[in-house]
């Protein structure tokens, strides 16, 4: 089973924004994640990061914009 911290972060600053926060548990992870944006992340370019227990990133999505 594999255990991953989701955080969101902005790629202009490389600032990693407190929420939204998801933790996600899988065997084998794949396919999509749906995260619900709270209304004050503002526009910008954006990434998924994903840190194991120890805080250390361990995967990263593609970029993608919020406008």
């Amino acid at each position: 089973m594999i255990k991953a911290k989701v955080v969101l972060v902005d790629k202009l600053s490389g600032e990693q924004l407190a929420d939204p926060v998801t933790t996600i548990a899988s065997p084998a992870p794949n396919g999509s994640l749906r995260i619900r944006l709270p209304d004050r992340v503002r526009s910008g370019t954006f990434y998924l990061r994903a840190l194991n227990g120890h805080g250390q990133p361990v995967a990263q999505s593609v970029e993608f914009q919020i406008g």
